[in-house]
């Protein structure tokens, strides 16, 4: 904890600039900001909403329209049930490359405020081959594969790395558009990990 003890000056001259040199000091660093919070406020300062989701979900709808169209999904066949109860399961695959040596899987479970409304998804991605030898198709060699597909398929801006302080997280990848967020990141050999979000809420 830092202390401040003033000067003492027969004219009262060197106490005045010292304090005005702390408040400088503490104004200065308010005002601050890096380069995250600018990308935040910038696209927050648009007054934008965005929230399409994959599967014609949407950011802001109800609880009972995000497990009604959970149920569509699996009745038709096109995902299945997850790692557990709460995640649904979507297998993307390249005919292009021959045993499956493209393809990757992708979880998903919605996240619901107080009102019972959508407001993120966190969505798992891992390689359809991944076994814990072959480095090929770990989660670190999946990233760049997934942030590109992300931004391929939603457009707007382009996701940018943040490098954390964190042995177990060493660096986000951030995409902003609006007021939607998605944060990417290896989490283990096998998981990449996209959190997607309302950066305000008002939905």
């Amino acid at each position: 904890m830092l202390e401040f003890r003033f000067i003492k000056s027969k004219n009262g001259m060197k106490k005045l600039w010292y304090i005005g040199s702390v408040f400088m000091i503490i104004f200065s660093l308010k005002g601050c900001k890096s380069d995250y919070e600018k990308m935040v406020d910038r696209e927050l300062d648009q007054n934008k909403k965005v929230d399409s989701l994959f599967f014609n979900y949407r950011l802001g709808a109800s609880k009972d329209e995000y497990h009604e169209k959970s149920w569509q999904l699996n009745h038709n066949k096109v995902v299945v049930q997850g790692r557990s109860y709460h995640f649904m399961k979507y297998v993307y695959q390249d005919p292009s490359m021959p045993n499956k040596q493209n393809d990757f899987i992708m979880e998903y479970t919605g996240k619901f405020n107080e009102d019972r409304k959508l407001n993120g998804m966190e969505v798992i991605f891992s390689h359809r081959l991944w076994v814990p030898w072959n480095k090929n198709y770990h989660a670190e060699q999946l990233l760049p594969r997934i942030l590109d597909s992300i931004e391929k398929w939603y457009g707007g801006n382009a996701f940018k790395k943040f490098e954390l302080e964190n042995d177990s997280i060493p660096a986000v990848h951030v995409k902003v558009d609006g007021d939607r967020r998605f944060r990417a990141f290896w989490k283990n050999t096998q998981d990449v990990i996209v959190k997607i979000d309302d950066l305000n809420e008002n939905n």
